[in-house]
Order: C-alpha cells, then sequence, then structure tokens
C-alpha cells in the first residue's frame, strides 16, 4: 500500500503530529487524484482539533479551503482531468477528502476549476468563505443570484451584513451586491475600506454601543431591510433587535454562520444556520440538500470568476512552508496574529 506524508491529529485535543505513513487514495469514478499545493487556514481546524467534533475517524487529517492540480481522474469525470488546477472547500472530517496531506480526492462537482484570473494562492481564500456566504443568502434567506454575465434589478431593500470586513462578510457582500441589494456591513472603523471594497453601500460602526448601532442602521437604511447575516457569530441580540425594532418589511431573515450556539428567535423571523460541515453527507437529507447546493453555487461562482463579477480576498502567504508551515501558522492564528486570510504552501507541483 502506497503511503504518504502529512499531519494528523490522534484524538481530540491532541497535538498535530508530521507522518508519513497516511494511506495514499485512489479516486472514484467522479473524483480526482489532487496534489496538495496550498492551503487557507480557517477557523474550522483548531476547532475540530481541540473538540474532536466533525471528524469521522482517528488519526484524524484535517483540511478545508485548498488549491492544488490533479493527478489523475476517476473514468466518469467529465469537468476535471489530469494536469487541472482546483481550489475551494473540501467535506470536513472525512480523511481521504482533507487536503493536510500529499495528495486527497476531490469530488468534482463540489470543487472548484481553476482558470487562468485567478492565481493559486489567493485561490485559498475563496472556498469557504463564498460557500458559508451563499448558503447564508440564498438557502436562509430566498435571494436569487443572477445569471453569471447578467445585471440584476436593483432592489429599494438592504441586506446587512454583519462583519463585513472578515471573510465570509467580504464575499456576503458581493453577492448580496450582484443580486442588486443595498448592502450595508458593520465593520471596526479601521477597516471600512474593505466592505466597501466587496460592494457595501455603507458601514456603521461595531464597536459602538448597541444603541448606537441600531440609530445608525435606522438612519442608513430607513427600515427597509429584512435580511441580516451574522458572518460575525457575535451579533445576535443587535441582529434581532435590528429585526424586530426597526425592519418595515414584512419578511424578516436572520441567517447566521453559528450552528453550535443555543439560540432562538421571534416567530415573527425565519432563523437559518449555516452548515456547511453538512457538504458530501448526502445519505442524510440535510446533507444531500447543501450539497447540492453547494455543487450549484460552485457553478455559479466559478463564471462569476471567470467574468471578474466575483473577487479573491486580500491575504497574506506565511513564510513557513510545508507540514511545519501549517502548524506554525494554526497557532499564529490562534494567537490572534494574522489579520488577513492566511495561506500556506505546503508543496511545490
Amino acid at each position: 500500500m502506497a503511503t504518504q506524508s502529512g499531519i494528523t491529529i490522534a484524538g481530540p485535543n491532541e497535538p498535530y503530529t508530521i507522518v508519513d505513513n497516511i494511506a495514499r487514495p485512489t479516486p472514484g469514478p467522479r473524483q480526482a487524484l489532487v496534489k496538495s499545493l496550498y492551503v487557507g487556514l480557517n477557523p474550522v481546524e483548531p476547532f475540530m482539533q481541540h473538540t474532536g467534533l466533525l471528524i469521522n475517524e482517528f488519526p484524524a487529517v484535517l483540511g478545508s479551503d485548498v488549491s492544488g492540480i490533479v493527478l489523475d481522474a476517476g473514468a466518469d469525470c467529465k469537468k476535471l482531468s489530469k494536469g487541472d488546477y482546483i481550489f475551494g472547500c473540501v467535506p470536513i472530517g472525512r480523511n481521504q477528502l482533507s487536503p493536510f496531506q500529499e495528495t486527497f480526492l476531490a469530488e468534482e462537482d463540489w470543487i472548484f476549476k481553476k482558470l487562468g484570473n485567478v492565481g493559486l494562492e489567493e485561490a485559498c481564500t475563496i472556498g469557504a468563505a463564498v460557500l458559508t456566504a451563499g448558503l447564508a443568502l440564498v438557502d436562509g434567506q430566498n435571494i436569487t443570484l443572477p445569471t453569471p454575465g447578467a445585471k440584476a434589478d436593483p432592489k429599494d431593500s438592504w441586506v446587512i451584513v454583519m462583519g463585513g470586513s472578515g471573510s465570509v462578510g467580504q464575499y456576503a457582500c458581493q453577492l448580496a451586491s450582484l443580486a442588486g441589494y443595498k448592502v450595508l456591513a458593520s465593520s471596526s472603523p479601521s477597516k471600512v475600506d474593505i466592505p466597501l471594497k466587496a460592494g457595501a453601500s455603507a458601514t456603521f460602526n461595531n464597536r459602538a454601543p448597541l444603541e448606537e448601532q441600531l440609530a445608525e442602521i435606522g438612519k442608513i437604511t430607513g427600515g427597509k431591510f429584512g435580511r441580516i447575516f451574522d458572518a460575525s457569530i457575535v451579533s445576535f441580540e443587535l441582529s434581532i433587535k435590528a429585526l424586530e425594532g426597526l425592519s418595515t418589511e414584512d419578511e424578516k431573515y436572520f441567517s447566521t454562520a453559528d450552528d453550535w450556539s443555543n439560540i432562538s428567535v421571534p416567530e415573527s423571523i425565519s432563523l437559518y444556520r449555516v452548515m456547511l460541515g453538512q457538504l458530501g453527507k448526502v445519505d442524510a437529507p440535510r446533507g444531500k440538500h447543501i450539497t447540492d447546493l453547494v455543487v450549484e453555487l460552485t457553478r455559479k461562482c466559478e463564471q462569476y470568476l471567470e467574468l471578474g463579477e466575483l473577487k479573491a480576498l486580500d491575504y497574506q502567504l506565511l513564510p513557513s512552508v510545508g507540514w511545519s508551515g501549517v502548524i506554525e501558522g494554526i497557532a499564529d492564528y490562534e494567537a490572534g496574529k494574522l489579520p488577513k486570510k492566511a495561506v500556506v504552501k505546503v508543496q511545490n507541483e
């Protein structure tokens, strides 16, 4: 049995360990064998490492955002072939599909095929963030994204994005703007240029007292909003008070990237919790629904990227490389030392 190197954890809260005895996978009919070249770091990796949640087996291989090159493709693959570059977010917690190893398996319907206008490094900023934002808006708030290349009709309504300067928030700003909505994003004063660059029409200070934030939301929108996405996962109280007390629209939606806390909302508000971790779990109704939506979002966002209607985020390429660079990068992330989306080069082509 062929083996390869990578990073594993032996159990919950066990350290990351570099090993060379991971079984090298073989692609199925609609899968590609991909060599990991760059990985993007996300909060889900330390969450899984510390808690052991979302993991199917131990020792576990982790990872979520990746870009790489196809080494082999299954007999029924139509989209991918040897030599193609890919990127995206993998179904987490499944060893053969996880990128913190030399090669992994990619389901061709769930992965992005990289085109010439997106670099391998910046491609690692796209997958998890754009899919989280897309699910929050499309599945959670009944927003219709336009056909790539077509301009959506302007809406006399605002979408409010809490945490508009974060990775997920920036893509939410881009997608809501593409759909024709005006976008109001919360941000710290030092980062207001980030959501504005991503398509927000206006911002408000998320460091201000809650009542001041509510007043600013009312002043900017005039109450013409019914959709709030909490990409920050820390703005639940503000969001519900805004929808209950300020919104003049009949339909009210609250989406959040928090799928673990015990929260409830008034009956007048539709609650949606993004569950990207259900990707690939096609034997369960929720997993199949999420997977089908991700397939649709992936196809559409591939075209948005090709047309320049969707942009990759600013990022920082970390100086340390390889599997040790990944471990160092996660430690720096947990210590609050990484102000931008972090990308690590793990292998040469």
